[in-house]
């Protein structure tokens, strides 16, 4: 009924216009920044990003409208307009001379979903791709949900991304085509949910290598290209309120916290700097922390975000200065409740057990700013700014029995603070007869942190008669833990490229990174053993733990601050590179290239015993690329690929001493005889393309793993502690299928598939149960499929709805010791449903459900002395839904 109204009234207010959208003929995608001018007159305009132009107002009688795009023939078309509006199409189709009468300077939409179609059909080696456009009708949020719609790519636990197999070392991101530091210290990759979509123009996945990147992944090269003005001036604002139904309204608990998770709490320096004895005499007589141990209900509120974005183009003498801002911030609650974790003996018999309740809130804040000049016509010099930071604060009450049979009750908090700061500047500029010669810079600085500020814990026994009591075992249970790690990444480029006739051309270029990285922790230990209170709530310990039981000596504060607490690290890559594109025959692109890497890694580290060390891997290597394409009537692509990569440690797997990053977390021994490991990669795709939209592609491939790095277990003092070590050989095989289609006007379904092998032969001497396996995190199949349905009400409404379904094949999470087999995730099915409406030019609504089926994560364990499988952790994330409203100016 509101709908009909304002429409009506819309209707009634509307005044003669003549409007209009301009289209790529090939592509049948709109065009960004095409100029269209009346003929004789000095009206003119440009095409926003759906490609759409507006003559307001225009009197009834015959016009000829010019359209002018970069790199298109001219088009004219004749409108005799009425009195009523009109609305045309003006296609317009790709031109190889230069058009020296276009002052107007527009880059093409890589926005959106055909354009990138065609770039992914046109593109020398095989890629995939998803843009904005295609991520807002799904309702995709972050870059890390992006991938994950991408043919062979997982998300495991913590983040990790597993792409045909093969887990986080075999992978690299950037950022506009610059690699990026990682504040996670286990992880080479950094966390892909620090990106939110909105300030993202496109993700492209790279499967195959070519010479012009880093040589480190056999996996995927994941390059994520931030949004960039190049239409006309805009001003967006959008707000988005919503929840998890399981969540919503409930109770919610949070640890005492100081302040918002605005703030980055920190240790204070003097506490760390003082020396052991002035710490003792200090922690007794005042109060070292402005937090404590007591735990806050309250009510679970809707969450919270928006985003607010702006674009101006300026003309400077004839030249173009684009500028483009935008700040998004975002909150989120998740409670779990129900869940549970055991860990085994061998004979399947329970060793301990713990039910959970979890609490977490999370905020999110992310901020882009970029400006370009364009001079010249085509040359350019632009600089980009991105910044990210997601806090994470999760409150945790445990209550099961450990492997010594003792009841307990737990009661823990975790802040983890991501947070990433991104300066690039880049130039491309054209020389000599028809631009023959083409030079490209690029530079960038990034520096990210990983902030564990303040992790904090409290012990409780429960005694036979129900009754609590302080647990006291080792005066270790009652802590606090500070960690910092923060890595800098600098990188330089420089290439320049030569067109030797219309699609032949050469490319080399010198590249230089270094990368640095600090790493510290502190840990505070509680003598509670002065302390006997009758415990009757966990949430409020400050009613028997306060700062006069320790000035009178009742708990004793511990500072634990080993120089094994902290280590450096750093690499530097000088590297070179030449590439050709040669067609031999018209149908048929060789592209080949060479390498050069050389690689200095080192880090500075202590020993067990507090002696400084120093492990280092140096090493120059080759690594040649070839890749084909042959082109087949029809839209028809037969691609090709070799190469061969490396797989370098990471700097805690190079490092030999025995490394926590955080209490109860695993404890890891680098291995100072590590080697890199090296990849040979074999692809062979077939694709095809119609004008329509319409897709399929089949790719089969093969990867032999040379001296692989895997994480073995080991044990120690009847500890479990992981290190690492070369595996003599691996490999990772397997055929993924794509193919978008379009049923029937405005509804189309597309899907993805991959089925994988994979298998690595471990070394001896490991406490592992099976010496050859599947890769860790690897699942057998993937499945991706949606179905979309966009339908046009006139030039300005339009409605969307997708629903999309994802599988995750059975994969190892842990790898099984000791006669026990590997911990496996079961298979993992998610629904979700995304609605948007374009109420007008300015103003649009969206729904989106997420996680539909809600159905549980469920973890085995495989037990051969039983023969049987036993399930060892369950847990469930919820549902939950947004709605949103944006408004354009």
């Amino acid at each position: 009924m509101c709908i009909a109204a304002l429409l009506l009234l819309a209707m009634g207010l509307q005044a003669a216009k003549l409007k209009g959208v301009v289209i790529d003929k090939a592509a049948n995608e709109p065009l960004i920044g095409a100029t269209v001018q009346i003929e004789g007159t000095t009206l003119g305009a440009v095409t926003d990003i759906d490609g759409r132009f507006e003559f307001p107002d225009l009197e009834a009688g015959k016009y000829v409208l010019i359209a002018k795009y970069i790199s298109y023939v001219t088009q004219r078309v004749e409108v005799d307009l009425g009195e009523s509006d009109q609305e045309v199409s003006i296609l317009m189709a790709t031109d190889d001379r230069q058009i020296d009468e276009v002052t107007v300077v527009a880059r093409k939409n890589l926005e959106g979903e055909r354009a990138l179609l065609q770039e992914r059909q046109m593109a020398t080696v095989a890629v995939e791709n998803i843009g904005a456009k295609e991520m807002s009708i799904k309702g995709i949020s972050t870059v890390e949900e992006g991938v994950k719609k991408i043919t062979g790519v997982s998300i495991a636990q913590a983040g990790q991304l597993i792409v045909r197999g093969l887990g986080d070392r075999y992978s690299t991101t950037t950022l506009n085509g610059l690699p990026i530091a990682s504040p996670n210290p286990d992880n080479k990759l950094i966390p892909l949910d620090l990106f939110p979509t909105s300030t993202v123009k496109n993700i492209t996945v790279s499967k195959v290598y070519e010479a012009s990147a880093f040589a480190d992944y056999s996996g995927a090269h994941i390059d994520i290209s931030t949004k960039e003005q190049t239409g006309e001036d805009f001003f967006n604002l959008s707000f988005n309120v919503g929840g998890r139904f399981n969540t919503l309204g409930g109770d919610f608990y949070q640890m005492d916290r100081n302040g918002t998770l605005f703030k980055t709490p920190s240790l204070r320096s003097d506490l760390r700097d003082m020396a052991l004895a002035d710490f003792e005499d200090y922690a007794r007589h005042n109060p070292l922390f402005d937090t404590n141990f007591d735990v806050d209900k309250k009510t679970a509120l809707p969450e919270f975000g928006g985003n607010i974005g702006v674009g101006k183009n300026f003309d400077i003498q004839g030249n173009n200065l684009s500028i483009l801002a935008s700040l998004g911030v975002s909150n989120d609650l998740q409670t779990m409740q129900d869940a549970s974790v055991r860990t085994l003996e061998a004979t399947g018999t329970t060793l301990n057990e713990f039910d959970y309740d979890s609490y977490a809130t999370t905020l999110k804040i992310a901020g882009l700013g970029s400006a370009s000049y364009t001079f010249r016509t085509r040359d350019m010099i632009g600089y980009t700014f991105f910044y990210a930071r997601n806090a994470i604060d999760n409150y945790m009450r445990r209550e099961g029995y450990d492997y010594e049979d003792h009841n307990l009750v737990g009661s823990n908090n975790v802040t983890h603070i991501y947070s990433l700061q991104n300066h690039q500047i880049n130039g491309k500029h054209f020389f000599g007869e028809d631009d023959r010669w083409d030079l490209n810079w690029n530079g960038s600085y990034s520096k990210t942190g990983s902030q564990e500020p303040d992790r904090r814990q409290m012990m409780f026994l429960k005694n036979d008669d129900g009754s609590l009591s302080l647990f006291k075992l080792n005066q270790q249970e009652t802590m606090r833990y500070f960690g910092t790690l923060d890595e800098k990444e600098w990188v330089g480029n420089l290439a320049a490229g030569y067109k030797f006739s219309e699609k032949d051309n050469v490319k080399f270029g010198f590249t230089y990174k270094d990368k640095d990285r600090d790493y510290m922790a502190t840990r505070f230990y509680y003598d509670l053993d002065g302390l006997n209170p009758s415990v009757t709530d966990i949430y409020h310990p400050s009613d028997f733990f306060t700062q006069a039981d320790i000035e009178a000596g009742r708990v004793t504060i511990d500072r634990v601050q080993q120089r094994r607490d902290s280590y450096q690290a750093g690499n530097e890559i000088y590297a070179g590179y030449a590439q050709v594109d040669y067609y031999p025959i018209a149908s048929l692109l060789v592209n080949v290239g060479l390498r050069l890497e050389s690689s200095k890694q080192w880090v500075n580290y202590y020993t067990d015993g507090g002696q400084a060390a120093r492990s280092e891997l140096n090493k120059n290597d080759l690594f040649p690329a070839l890749n084909l394409k042959y082109e087949m009537p029809k839209e028809n692509n037969l691609r090709f690929s070799f190469s061969r990569t490396v797989t370098r440690p990471s700097f805690i797997e190079m490092a030999p001493f025995l490394y926590q990053e955080s209490y109860g977390s695993a404890q890891i021994r680098g291995n100072a005889d590590l080697q890199n490991g090296y990849n040979y990669n074999l692809d062979l795709r077939y694709e095809q393309f119609w004008t329509n939209g319409d897709m399929f592609s089949v790719t089969g491939y093969y990867k032999y793993l040379n001296d692989p790095i895997e994480r073995i277990q080991t044990l120690a003092g009847g500890a479990t502690v992981h290190s690492f070590q070369n595996a003599d050989n691996g490999l990772a095989m397997g055929l993924e299928v794509e193919f978008r289609k379009e049923i029937v006007k405005d509804l189309k379904v597309g899907a993805n598939g991959s089925f994988m092998y994979t298998d690595v032969k471990l070394p001896e001497g490991g406490a592992y149960t099976n010496n050859q396996r599947a890769l860790q995190g690897a699942s057998p199949y993937l499945v991706n499929a949606d179905l979309t349905y966009a339908l046009n009400f006139g030039n300005d409404r339009q409605l969307s709805v997708a629903l999309l379904y994802n599988l995750q094949g059975p994969r190892i999470h842990s790898v099984g010791i000791s006669g026990l087999g590997d911990v496996k995730q079961q298979p993992v099915h998610t629904l979700n449903l995304a609605a948007s409406y374009q109420i007008n030019s300015r103003l649009s609504v969206k729904l989106q459900v997420d996680d539909i089926l809600n159905r549980d994560v469920v973890f085995e364990q495989e037990v051969p002395s039983l023969n049987q499988n036993v399930e060892v952790e369950r847990f469930k994330n919820g549902a939950g839904f947004e709605i949103g409203i944006s408004y354009n100016l």
